[in-house]
């Protein structure tokens, strides 16, 4: 069975709820019941630790960050994450906005004192030198809203029957993969891995849930560790969520570039 729609706003919440949460008029009600189950109805505060290793690391890379996350009634979601490791990145703060033609991705450092837009020709780059980018990690907090999305046939992973879906980035968009392919077990409807694919159908990465790490919060199944591994570099990041809270009372005014010199004493 094959489905296709454009998606509207999250297309994948893997850190907040794992789970594709698309307005589909063409898929299995069944299957969109299944995916919604565990997805946070608005917000996600979540307290995020990277780290990476790997022959282009001298030695392990650290970061954490607080992530604040929020969908609204229009179908968009806006993320803004405040990092606090290492020190040189310390107060610095990322904010993504979903808009349309394309998201807008600000960034602010203190040692600059100056809020400064990543372009769309950057959103493929190393994100504080971590292997995720700024692009995997707002389409991890679920912001390709341009993106276009095929359910494919079934897979068994490991022994578990998946649902699969394909998904790709709009035409015209600098975006560094041709198709991201992303397997949700058909119980839980948790996804389990996620493989991005380059120009010319080159695994360039994959994002593995640890199963072992899932728990309840709020009634809603959330994973708390992920492994992210780059094939061309050869190097992991493995992304822990230490603490997360859902669906409780975030301001829109955490989402105002023009606010984001002024963030402080929220952490």
């Amino acid at each position: 069975m094959k489905s296709r729609t454009t998606i509207r706003g999250a297309i994948l919440a893997l850190l907040l709820a794992h789970a594709i949460n698309v307005l589909a008029s063409d898929i299995d009600p069944k299957i969109e019941e299944c995916i919604r189950k565990n997805a946070p109805k608005s917000t996600a505060i979540e307290k995020i630790r990277l780290t990476s290793e790997g022959l282009m690391y001298e030695e392990e890379q650290a970061l954490s960050a607080k992530v604040y996350w929020k969908h609204s009634s229009a179908g968009t979601s806006n993320i803004l994450a405040l990092f606090d490791e290492p020190d040189d990145i310390l107060g610095s703060r990322l904010l993504f906005l979903e808009k349309k033609p394309e998201n807008e991705i600000y960034l602010y450092m203190p040692a600059l004192f100056k809020v400064r837009r990543i372009t769309s020709d950057r959103i493929s780059s190393s994100m504080y030198g971590m292997d995720f980018s700024y692009e995997d990690f707002q389409f991890m907090y679920s912001m390709m809203a341009t993106a276009v999305t095929e359910q494919l046939p079934d897979a068994v992973i490991d022994g578990k029957p998946m649902y699969v879906f394909a998904i790709n980035p709009a035409e015209g968009k600098k975006s560094l993969y041709e198709t991201i392919y992303s397997y949700l077990d058909k119980n839980s409807c948790i996804v389990q891995k996620v493989e991005f694919y380059e120009q010319g159908k080159k695994l360039r990465k994959v994002l593995v849930t640890e199963l072992a790490s899932i728990k309840t919060v709020n009634g809603i199944q959330v994973p708390h560790k992920f492994l992210m591994s780059d094939m061309k570099n050869d190097s992991k990041t493995e992304l822990t969520i230490i603490s997360v809270n859902i669906d409780s009372p975030v301001s829109d005014s955490l989402f105002d570039p023009d606010q984001l010199k002024e963030h402080r004493g929220i952490f």
